[in-house]
């Protein structure tokens, strides 16, 4: 069964899991110090009440420590920093004190006495209540009343109003943003930092996986993808990559085989045939059967020279100069074109055009260009060669040109559009062009803009051709 691959996102956009990885770290990193943030700030809110009593505790603690016994009487002398909290609260903060008749010895203010002296006395101490309303209800001042060491009978309240709890809560806000809260953003952003780095140092091996990769096509089919580095969650995946490459080369190895051993074998009986075919009688059919069998030749021939190119067994090591190629093989081809009524000319450069590469490749190149122009021009045509000093060849003919339709087929194997010629084997061209590429160049087709195509091979010049 045959598998296709999936098809794209629809919006045509692709993931990074680089970007992924980030985002969601950074989410996580996010979510994790405001959950942190709110609990904090959750325990501070839930501990106000214990800071309560802690307050009225220490409260408690000082006017005790306050008092004084002098000629049989009790005397409060308060400190000046809680003498100026009782002042300055605006009855935020009250406090009385009661003897064992119940009457207010001592008040902070005259609120104190209006809201204190109608409370009873507890009998368990500490005792912990909310002050009752002139009204009824109860006030929201929290009171803590508690028995007065060395003064027996007497009870003293402290109280402080609700609106405190507002107090701390904002004081604790307000110390976190000055102390704690500006470190937040400064520790997510190089906590981000760090795990880009990390993310990107992570997937470096990955990328230089996909490096390699991107170099494997069918003319290097023998590199394999590193497994330095690699984390054990991908190696499985690599090493099935390099398994598969490992069964294609072997693929593209039995079919170059095929090719050149057919291609080879085929000479035999076509050279037996060429001979035989000399010993017939009747001229009309042995002139139909030679041009088969020249067909078939050049099928041949082809076939040798695209498992050449396959093989990437050329010698790429030859001074050429495309003058001397382009003289080279007009001539030989020259007296075909005669005969078949064409002229072919040639236009070379002024000097030598040097390249490197193989001689023979880049004659077998030119020589599949001419005669697909000699195929595709009429009778009377004309077939023009011309060098050019930057490294190029172009041969131009006037025949029917080549459609925009067909250009992007052209140079596959075995690929003839309906303008084909009888003769052609669809391998002509695929030649030049991997025989271009082969060479570092390009091959460059475009219609004539009287009638017929052009076909202009582009190389790279020796090196020191350029200085």
């Amino acid at each position: 069964m045959t598998q296709t691959a999936q098809p794209a996102p629809k919006d045509g956009k692709t993931r990074s899991l680089q970007a992924v990885l980030a985002w969601r770290l950074g989410g996580v990193l996010v979510v994790s110090m405001s959950l942190v943030i709110i609990t904090l700030l959750s325990y501070f809110w839930i501990a106000l009440d214990d800071l309560d009593d802690a307050s009225l505790q220490v409260q408690a603690q000082q006017i005790v420590g306050s008092l004084s016994k002098s000629g049989g009487r009790i005397s409060l002398k308060l400190p000046n920093a809680l003498t100026r909290t009782y002042r300055d609260s605006g009855d935020g903060f009250l406090y009385a004190i009661k003897d064992s008749l119940g009457q207010i010895v001592f008040a902070s203010s005259a609120k104190a006495r209006q809201l204190i002296a109608p409370v009873l006395p507890s009998q368990a101490m500490p005792f912990f209540f909310r002050l009752p309303n002139a009204s009824g209800g109860e006030s929201p001042y929290y009171t803590l009343a508690i028995a007065v060491p060395d003064f027996p009978g007497h009870i003293l309240y402290v109280a402080q109003g609700q609106i405190h709890g507002d107090v701390y809560f904002d004081t604790i806000i307000t110390e976190f943003a000055e102390h704690i809260g500006w470190i937040l953003p400064v520790m997510l952003f190089a906590a981000l930092a760090i795990a880009i780095w990390t993310i990107r140092s992570s997937l470096a091996p990955l990328m230089e996986v996909s490096a390699r990769a991107s170099r494997i096509g069918p003319h290097s089919t023998d590199i394999r993808l590193p497994l330095l580095n690699i984390p054990n969650e991908v190696r499985p995946l690599v090493e099935a990559i390099n398994d598969a490459l490992d069964r294609l080369e072997k693929g593209f190895l039995l079919q170059r085989q095929f090719t050149a051993n057919a291609a080879h074998e085929l000479r035999t009986p076509l050279a037996i045939l060429n001979a035989r075919l000399d010993e017939m009688n009747d001229s009309e059919t042995a002139a139909s059967l030679a041009v088969d069998i020249q067909r078939m030749n050049r099928l041949v021939e082809q076939l040798l020279r695209v498992s050449r190119l396959d093989a990437q067994d050329m010698a790429m090591d030859d001074d050429i100069d495309l003058n001397a190629i382009a003289a080279e093989i007009v001539g030989y081809l020259a007296p075909l074109a005669i005969a078949a009524g064409q002229t072919l000319s040639l236009s070379p450069a002024e000097g030598p055009v040097m390249v490197r590469g193989n001689k023979g490749a880049l004659s077998d190149a030119l020589r599949n260009l001419l005669e697909n122009a000699m195929q595709h021009s009429p009778r009377d045509g004309e077939i023009m060669v011309e060098v050019s000093a930057g490294g190029t060849i172009a041969v131009s003919d006037h025949g029917a040109g080549v459609s925009e339709a067909d250009r992007p087929h052209i140079f596959e194997r075995f690929w003839r559009g309906r303008e084909r010629s009888e003769t052609g084997s669809g391998l002509g061209l695929a030649i030049v062009s991997e025989t271009a590429a082969a060479h570092g160049g390009t091959v460059i087709v475009a219609n004539n803009p009287g009638a017929g195509a052009s076909f202009t091979i582009r190389l790279p010049l020796k090196p020191s051709a350029t200085l």
